[in-house]
């Protein structure tokens, strides 16, 4: 590896003391560094051959949208807190940069959704890459919205209630999971519909195919109704939606791939980050 580029959350102390010591690892190991500070991840990342975020998971997520179909790997180191979507620590890096520059490092591909929202048949919104999730939710407090649902143009449910959550397998493990839904394996071709707070027992998660779309439509319960409600992607981008909007959810046209030490293994991650079966 001859190129490196370093994201960074340039509001966090932990993320620019660690970018400035892995500077320093990788130009004594001889490699050229560029920097990228989390506000301006949109800098182009040609001629790297990796991309080494500093921080936490959202720093990550920012990373993956970046460069999204670029086919620069991602590193994660954490400096964050729980660093789910992260490789290594800062220690781990300093212990294994050698493996990592010598590509000993496992590339793990993690596929992203696309979402846009179409208001009386036009765009006015994306369609913008996610890697966690597209939430549609109520923007208005303690009132429920009615969503109603399709899949692949066929009517699946109407969803009343703060909002519905797509996910991909990799946002499974966020926001998706603290709404009771499944943990979905990260190589899995799939999506994942996780009811907010439905006002019906019945209104279960679903987990479908992703070669097809999700689409779903903000609609009125009774007439004298004033439904508000947000779209919003990996919890970073927002935008505002107009009764009879629809947000199309599809699968992303492109991939991104995580660097991750040989033999990791998600079920280890979910035992040591998650405390999977602690009692």
């Amino acid at each position: 590896m001859r190129t490196v580029l370093l994201f960074y959350n340039q509001d966090k102390r932990e993320s620019l003391r660690a970018l400035r010591e892995v500077r320093v690892l990788l130009s004594r190991a001889g490699v050229a560094v560029r920097s990228a500070p989390r506000r301006g991840m949109d800098a182009s990342a040609e001629g790297s051959d990796l991309a080494v975020v500093l921080g936490g998971d959202g720093t990550m997520l920012r990373a993956a949208r970046a460069l999204a179909g670029r086919r620069v790997p991602l590193l994660g180191v954490n400096t964050g807190g729980l660093g789910f979507l992260s490789a290594v620590d800062l220690p781990g890096f300093r212990r294994q940069l050698g493996d990592i520059l010598r590509g000993e490092f496992v590339l793990t591909p993690r596929s992203m959704l696309s979402a846009a929202v179409l208001r009386r048949g036009k765009t006015v919104f994306g369609p913008h890459p996610a890697l966690n999730d597209c939430v549609i939710h109520s923007s208005h407090h303690a009132r429920p919205v009615l969503l109603e649902i399709s899949y692949a143009g066929e009517p699946v449910s109407s969803c009343f209630g703060d909002g519905l959550i797509v996910s991909t397998p990799t946002g499974s493990t966020a926001y998706a999971l603290a709404v009771g839904g499944p943990v979905v394996m990260p190589d899995l071709d799939a999506f994942l519909l996780a009811p907010i707070s439905s006002h019906s027992l019945t209104q279960r998660p679903l987990v479908a195919a992703a070669h097809s779309s999700v689409s779903v439509r903000l609609a009125l319960r009774n007439p004298q109704d004033r439904a508000r409600a947000l779209v919003s992607l990996d919890g970073q981008m927002e935008w505002p939606l107009q009764v009879g909007d629809v947000v199309e959810v599809g699968r992303g046209s492109c991939t991104v791939d995580f660097l991750m030490p040989p033999g990791h293994s998600h079920f280890e991650l979910l035992r040591t980050k998650l405390k999977w079966g602690k009692r």
